[in-house]
């Protein structure tokens, strides 16, 4: 290579500049250095131009690489690396959202509990989902995480509203504050995620389906924060319990392990689904969440299955890929059963120990159609 440029610096910024849109250079900023690059097979000199931020929508810090003897461009990309972009704001029992600004990322703790709590919950949440699958906020394509909290007054509820989550104080009888419990944060934050990908319609068999995302995937990020990131060492009894750290009438609001237990969910497939509330249809899928992590049988016999557990990492990869690949708007638990198979034939391989395993693990709650 020859290591000696005919293109000058200034050259190659302007070069640089013109592939990436008309811009200030003196806000700009850029620095320049030489760089061998390789290009198709054969190593070429060029000039590494470096931009700084660009106040665009998104913002970008470009990088350019430019042939330093006749000028053509050759690469570029978007140098800015995505993170975190939390914004809490504070309702104080008013209704109307999103309510006063009270935290923003990078900015140190206020001191007001729910504010600073869930700001460290979305955070949790975030680094979940992208760790362990490399997904960036809940439209992979670094969306800002916004809550509200303290909304309404005695407000009994938490919700995702298409941009936002929504919080409520409780009202210290039944539940105390949804703010803080970092299942209830996975939880709203994974319709987001949803709503981005399988966007599977709220009601009947796909509306169980959409809130059982939510209930798996809260699953995951608890056991997540919990374990450091190492979801190795399995789950504990808490894991299975969605709103065990708020909820105040009873134990937990839903047990995937065992969704009879409260009183409402289902636990074994029937076609008679429209008249149920989706939050107890998902108990179905939710026990074939759990059997394929843990393995064993239906907690109330029945049926016969008994289910060779994978460990909740691969369910989590296999229930991902499920959701933003494989599930569509108006998906039947069926076709959670025949897309659960396919993320596991595609992560595993063809006939894999795994993919025997959902086949089993959705058999064991009686959804047997599709293959």
């Amino acid at each position: 290579v020859d290591t000696t440029p005919t293109l000058s610096s200034q050259d190659a910024v302007a070069a640089a500049s013109q592939a990436i849109g008309k811009i200030d250079l003196n806000s700009a900023a850029p620095t320049t250095d030489l760089q061998i690059l390789p290009s198709r097979g054969k190593s070429m000199l060029t000039w590494r131009v470096q931009f700084g931020e660009l106040p665009t929508t998104p913002i970008q810090k470009p990088v350019v690489f430019v042939d330093a003897h006749n000028g053509r461009v050759l690469l570029k990309y978007d140098n800015l690396k995505t993170s975190k972009n939390r914004e809490v704001h504070n309702m104080n029992h008013l209704t109307v959202l999103p309510g006063p600004i009270a935290r923003i990322e990078g900015q140190a703790a206020v001191g007001e509990p729910d504010v600073d709590g869930n700001f460290a919950r979305l955070g949790s949440t975030y680094d979940c989902y992208k760790t362990l699958f490399g997904r960036d906020s809940y439209d992979n394509a670094g969306a800002k995480l916004i809550s509200s909290v303290n909304y309404g007054v005695d407000y009994f509820n938490a919700y995702w509203n298409g941009t936002q989550m929504v919080y409520g104080d409780g009202d210290n009888v039944y539940a105390k504050s949804f703010a803080l419990p970092l299942d209830v944060t996975a939880h709203e934050l994974t319709h987001g995620v949803t709503e981005k990908s399988s966007d599977l319609t709220y009601i009947g068999e796909s509306g169980g389906l959409n809130e059982a995302m939510s209930d798996v995937f809260a699953a995951v990020c608890e056991l997540y924060r919990d374990n450091g990131g190492n979801l190795a060492t399995g789950p504990n009894a808490n894991t299975w319990m969605m709103g065990e750290e708020f909820w105040l009438d009873s134990q937990a609001l839903r047990f995937m392990n065992d969704p009879a237990k409260d009183g409402f969910s289902l636990d074994y497939y029937s076609v008679d689904f429209w008249h149920h509330d989706v939050h107890y249809t998902s108990g179905i899928p939710n026990l074939a969440f759990y059997l394929l992590s843990q393995g064993g049988s239906h907690p109330r016999g029945k049926s016969t299955n008994v289910v060779s557990g994978i460990g909740i990492a691969d369910a989590a990869r296999i229930f991902y890929r499920l959701n933003t690949v494989y599930l569509t708007p108006s998906s039947t638990f069926g076709d959670a059963r025949v897309g659960s198979v396919k993320a596991a034939d595609d992560l595993f391989g063809v006939g894999s120990a795994q993919s025997l395993a959902v086949k089993s693990a959705w058999t064991a709650v009686g959804v047997e159609v599709g293959d």
